[in-house]
């Protein structure tokens, strides 16, 4: 009997221990292999079309259809996007890769006829042409020259979305006595500009809303209304 028992035993054993080799033999997680670059630049109104990716693992093959994808990218909205590629083989090991897409702010660039609505120290209506710009460094800047109808007087605003804040002091002849003194520009719009695939041009500034402190009290708070030419 005792002999019997000890057999037994030991083939619960022999089983447990298989089943735990079984187990920890596959350790390896999948590879995923990115179809194009990690790293995808579009302009605003750009087709984005994802190019993929495929998945392989060393004991159960092919994976790519298994492949689940997260992450979407608005070609509308300035931005930094990204897409999730996950997968699993049967023994739960997952790998993840991602791509980053950056949508750019450059396309907003070009000239526009401009008519701004002033309340404040300047009160009135004025128009007049802007020049917008973009960066070659930064994503998301952008540089209006004569801004405000100051003729000279570039001012950086940073585009967000589908919006453009600005937050600047600049040292500037605000009222052409021939000394200059500093005035901070500030403001926040979420509707900037609009977007139009097909259109030309696909990307321009609609209405902008800022405010002009130049110090002392004296302030303009602007409305102005922007057409790309």
């Amino acid at each position: 009997m005792k002999k019997t028992f000890l057999k037994i035993a030991a083939a619960f054993v022999a089983i447990a221990f298989i089943g735990v080799s079984c187990t920890e033999d596959d350790i390896t997680s999948p590879t995923i292999t990115l179809n194009g670059s990690a790293t995808v630049s579009i302009d605003l109104g750009d087709t984005y079309t994802d190019a993929g990716a495929t998945a392989n693992d060393d004991k159960d093959g092919d994976l790519t259809s298994q492949i689940v994808k997260t992450g979407t990218v608005d070609v509308n909205k300035v931005g930094i996007y990204e897409i999730t590629y996950t997968v699993s083989d049967e023994a739960g090991n997952t790998t993840k890769e991602t791509r980053t897409v950056t949508v750019k702010a450059a396309r907003l660039a070009g000239s526009y006829n401009v008519h701004a609505v002033v309340t404040g120290a300047g009160a009135g209506t004025y128009d007049y042409i802007e020049t917008v710009t973009g960066s070659s460094v930064n994503y998301n800047y952008v540089y209006f020259g004569n801004f405000g109808g100051f003729p000279n007087l570039q001012v950086q605003g940073t585009v967000s979305g589908a919006g453009i804040t600005f937050n600047q002091t600049k040292n500037y002849d605000w009222d052409d006595d021939g000394t200059a003194t500093d005035g901070t520009i500030t403001g926040s719009t979420l509707n900037a500009f609009t977007v139009t695939a097909g259109a030309s041009p696909i990307a321009s500034f609609s209405t902008l809303t800022y405010v002009i402190d130049y110090g002392g009290g004296q302030m303009d708070n602007v409305t102005a209304t922007y057409t790309k030419q």
